[in-house]
């Protein structure tokens, strides 16, 4: 049993003083996404639960004090002196504890990949002076290559003491219990054979790619897609995105070219703007229509860069593999790669996925030219169909994380735990 204190033990919440909220108007301080996802398995499965949740007011001498931090680490740090260091709002019980390795800090940031260049720094200047080993500080992140970047600033900088961090692909868990419901509603989302004959009786595209807040990535690659010639063989969406050089990842992209792209759009799908209603409502829609109306997703994701030093998988890519579709990823390097060890099937028979280990640049064309292999397919309908097994395998395999066991970021989590206290539970 591991316990967890908090200080509004009816909202599972930490940092209660602290009324921040960020410029989306989500609270600094939340809910563990880890945490909550572990006790919905217990709950769902009727089994002993192996967490033990208290008000802040009980003795402990071995306990977590969870929270999730939102947005970049600019916003809930207190890095940035326009926020407190998020050290201030720590009770005196839970900052004495800490001093005493009786509780360790558990701050998740799993909703998101951010990889911020001085954040190794900033946590270990806060130990030192807050007085709190690096070691009892658990990180979560929803950034996937966490392990490896930290233990290369570690070994760059000397560090004895570790804190302990840990990748969590929460939106995996999030979309599948979105699919779940959709499945008991009336408005299901496609079988595999709903597609064929769909596609059968149809003009389809060969492939989507859906872009909403403008990043340079997105930018870069529509640009490449709009010289390559088949933005017409695509359901693309694009908005309007300012008109200055974009410079990224070590190429800038003239501004008569900017101007160029951006005298055609808005580029909308079905002619529907996709900036009018809140953020939430995008993040949790599917897009049963575009799998449908397509051959081949484009997931175009939040990070893509090689400098980002993140591996980010969020819903995107978990949402055309509950509308039984298959994908690829414009996204940041060793994505597919990822993808495969968490289980998936990438279609690597029947798509070119070269592209998923190639620098920035190369990566995003060599999508390019992926496409226009597929493009080029003269029986389409029966290269989808080859497909069948992969695509219910990969949904089936979707839907069997909400109840076969507990995050395997948990498993992480709960063996840190019985390591530092040097407990059998």
């Amino acid at each position: 049993m591991i316990d967890f204190l908090f200080e509004d033990i009816e909202n599972l919440t930490n940092f209660n003083t602290c009324n921040d909220t960020n410029t989306s108007g989500i609270k600094r301080f939340g809910i563990s996404p880890l945490v909550s996802a572990t006790n919905m398995y217990y709950v769902r499965k009727k089994v002993k639960s192996k967490l033990n949740f208290l008000p802040h007011t009980e003795k402990s001498d071995k306990y977590i004090i969870s929270s999730s931090v939102n947005h970049s680490p600019d916003d809930w740090t207190g890095y940035n002196p326009k926020v407190k260091s998020l050290f201030e709002y720590l009770s005196e019980k839970y900052l004495n504890d800490l001093r005493n390795r009786k509780a360790l800090l558990l701050l998740d940031q799993s909703f998101e990949g951010y990889q911020t260049p001085w954040l190794w720094k900033w946590f270990h200047d806060e130990c030192e002076k807050y007085n709190v080993s690096p070691e009892c500080i658990v990180y979560v992140t929803g950034n996937m290559i966490v392990e490896d970047v930290y233990d290369e600033w570690v070994k760059n900088n000397d560090i004895k003491e570790k804190i302990c961090v840990i990748g969590y692909p929460h939106f995996e868990l999030d979309v599948a219990m979105n699919c779940e419901q959709k499945s008991l509603s009336d408005n299901k989302l496609p079988t595999f054979e709903d597609h064929i004959i769909h596609k059968t009786k149809n003009d389809i595209k060969t492939f989507s790619c859906l872009n909403k807040r403008i990043r340079p990535h997105r930018v870069w690659f529509y640009n490449y897609l709009y010289q390559s010639g088949i933005l017409q063989d695509g359901l693309v969406s694009m908005n309007n995105f300012m008109e200055h050089g974009y410079w990224w990842e070590g190429k800038v992209m003239e501004i008569e070219i900017v101007k160029e792209l951006n005298s055609s759009l808005p580029l909308k799908v079905y002619d529907l703007g996709n900036d009018t209603l809140d953020d939430s409502f995008y993040i949790n829609r599917f897009n049963p229509e575009v799998c449908m109306d397509t051959f081949v997703s484009v997931v175009s994701e939040a990070h893509c860069g090689d400098s980002d030093d993140t591996l980010f998988l969020s819903e995107k890519i978990f949402k055309p593999i509950a509308s039984r579709h298959p994908f690829m990823v414009m996204g940041n390097r060793g994505s597919i790669e990822k993808m495969r060890e968490m289980g998936y099937k990438t279609f690597d028979q029947y798509i070119d996925q070269s592209y998923d280990n190639l620098p920035t640049h190369e990566r995003l064309l060599k999508i390019v030219d992926s496409l226009k292999q597929i493009n080029s397919i003269e029986d389409k309908i029966e290269w989808f169909k080859k497909m069948e097994d992969d695509i219910e395998y990969n949904y089936e395999l979707l839907q069997s994380r909400i109840n076969t066991k507990p995050p395997k970021s948990f498993e992480k989590l709960h063996n840190y735990y019985k390591n530092f206290f040097k407990v059998l539970i």
